[in-house]
């Protein structure tokens, strides 16, 4: 075995499969992109957190508790190699393209950095809500009574679950302006949007209530004095001899 050897990096497959071999599961790191790598960093992240804050000793040497700890290293191995590659993509382009593209890969970083930044905002505010929000509140109950301390958990307490609800809609905001940035994802879905131009031409209508003219459609061409009064008048002349030669009959009879 070579020296340069003992000094190679961990590679994110390789902690995979000492994961696989440890505990019987590993992770399809293809499967998902970078900010899904991200988002279950940060959960795993928080999880840790909280089992060596709140649990006793015994509980780090559990079997989850190692298997989450593995699991945080395949994520950030796998990230930090993701980020590496995405540099080195970078640092090649910018010796092909023009100078413009340099600016480019920096504001994508800096907007990769506001999601970095808000998702610590989010974990701090998560230990608000959970060791820091417990702990004052028994703390003024001590000093200041039960009844001050209820006051000042039923203020607080949805404060803050409000603000972390806000900053996690935001972050999700924020990684889908990275992924645009990137590549990585697509814009805004615009179909079904009403095109104007698609829009079919009104066809001509006749207004029911509107005059015609004579002559136009609709109306005979003349005055309103022909066969239709002649019409009329020759009914009602025969309905007149038919009565007459009735009575004529009876008078005969």
């Amino acid at each position: 075995m070579k020296v340069r050897e003992f000094t190679k990096p961990v590679t994110a497959d390789k902690l995979n499969e000492s994961l696989a071999s440890r505990f019987g599961s590993k992770i399809d790191l293809e499967a998902f992109s970078t900010e899904q790598l991200e988002d279950a960093r940060n959960k795993v992240r928080t999880a840790l957190s909280q089992t060596e804050t709140n649990e006793a000793f015994d509980a780090v040497q559990d079997t989850t508790y190692q298997k989450n700890k593995l699991f945080l290293d395949v994520l950030n191995t796998a990230i930090a190699e993701r980020d590496d590659n995405i540099v080195s993509e970078i640092d090649e382009a910018v010796q092909e393209i023009k100078e413009g593209e340099e600016d480019k890969a920096e504001l994508v970083m800096a907007a990769k950095d506001m999601v970095d930044r808000l998702t610590g905002w989010m974990e701090d505010t998560a230990e608000m809500q959970t060791e820091s929000m417990l702990e004052l509140a028994d703390a003024i109950r001590d000093e200041m009574g039960s009844e001050a301390s209820e006051a000042f958990t039923n203020l607080v307490k949805p404060a803050l679950e409000s603000m972390y609800e806000v900053m996690e809609t935001t972050r999700g905001t924020l990684t889908q302006g990275v992924g645009q940035l990137t590549g990585e994802a697509q814009p805004m879905d615009t179909m079904g949007a009403e095109d104007p131009a698609a829009e079919p031409e009104m066809e001509p209508t006749v207004d029911a209530d509107a005059e015609l003219a004579p002559g136009e459609v609709g109306m005979p061409d003349d005055d309103g004095m022909g066969a239709a009064d002649a019409a009329a008048g020759g009914e009602e002349e025969a309905g007149r001899e038919k009565r007459e030669s009735v009575e004529r009959s009876k008078k005969k009879s």
